[in-house]
C-alpha cells in the first residue's frame, strides 16, 4: 500500500512539474517580442485553458455512475455547476477562448473598458452580461496591472449578485494583486506569472507590452470632438 501511495504521489508530482514547465514556455512566448499575433493569441488561449483547469478544482461536484461497454459501472466526480465566463474587451478575448475550452457550454458575457493613459483610470463603454444571480463567475483579463479595471469590472459584476467570482490573468503585477485582494477579498485570483513592478505608465515590468495590440494590432487614437 505504501508503494502504491508513493507511486500515486510521484505521478501527480510529475504532472504538476510538467504543467509548470508548459506554462513557463507559454509565458515566454507571450513575452517574446518576436512572437507574431496568431501565435500570441494561441499561447494566451492555452494559458487560459490551464488556468481554467485550476478553477475547475474549486467548483462543486457530484458523483456520477456510468455503465461502460464492458457492462461494469465506473464512478466519477463531475462538476455540477456551469460558471458564467466574462472577459474584458479586447485583450481578454484570447484568454477567454482558452477558458471556453474547459467550459464549452458556459454562457459568456463581455465588458468593454478603455483606459485613460494619463489618469490610468478605466472607462466602461459596453456591458453585455447574462443572469449571474447565485452563479459562479470566471472573469478573465490578460493583464492585471494596476488592478483598476478589474476592480471596476468586479463592482459591475457584483451588482448582479453572483455566488463567487474567480479572476484569471496571464500576467499580474504585485501591486495589482495587492489592490485586488484589498478591494475584493472574496475574489480568488489565478495568474500564470506575477511580475514585481509597474512603470510610470502603469505597464507591468517586465511584462509583455500592450496585450491588445500584440493580439490584434495597434490601435489608432482619434480625438473625438464633443457635440455642443
Amino acid at each position: 500500500m505504501k508503494k502504491i501511495a508513493f507511486l500515486i504521489s510521484l505521478f501527480f508530482s510529475i504532472v504538476a512539474v510538467a504543467q509548470n514547465q508548459a506554462m513557463d514556455q507559454l509565458v515566454y512566448e507571450i513575452r517574446n517580442p518576436e512572437t507574431d499575433a496568431p501565435h500570441f493569441r494561441k499561447a494566451l488561449s492555452k494559458i487560459g485553458e490551464y488556468l481554467a483547469l485550476n478553477v475547475l478544482e474549486e467548483l462543486s461536484t457530484k458523483e456520477v455512475a456510468v455503465e461502460t461497454l464492458t457492462g461494469k459501472i465506473a464512478q466519477h466526480r463531475l462538476v455540477e455547476e456551469s460558471p458564467v465566463l466574462i472577459t474584458i474587451l479586447r485583450a481578454g478575448l484570447p484568454l477567454n477562448d482558452g477558458v471556453q475550452c474547459v467550459f464549452p457550454h458556459s454562457e459568456v458575457g463581455f465588458i468593454a473598458m478603455s483606459r485613460n493613459e494619463k489618469t490610468l483610470k478605466s472607462q466602461v463603454d459596453y456591458i453585455g452580461i447574462p443572469c449571474l444571480k447565485g452563479r459562479c463567475v470566471i472573469l478573465s483579463d490578460t493583464m492585471l496591472a494596476t488592478g483598476g479595471s478589474l476592480v471596476d469590472a468586479i463592482a459591475i459584476i457584483q451588482k448582479y449578485e453572483p455566488k463567487k467570482i474567480y479572476v484569471i490573468a496571464a500576467v499580474a503585477s504585485v501591486q495589482g494583486v495587492s489592490r485586488l485582494q484589498s478591494s475584493c477579498p472574496d475574489v480568488k485570483i489565478f495568474a500564470a506569472v506575477t511580475d514585481p513592478s509597474l512603470n510610470d505608465k502603469g505597464y507591468i515590468i517586465p511584462g509583455l507590452g500592450d496585450a491588445g495590440d500584440r493580439a490584434y494590432g495597434n490601435k489608432c487614437h482619434l480625438e473625438i470632438e464633443e457635440e455642443s
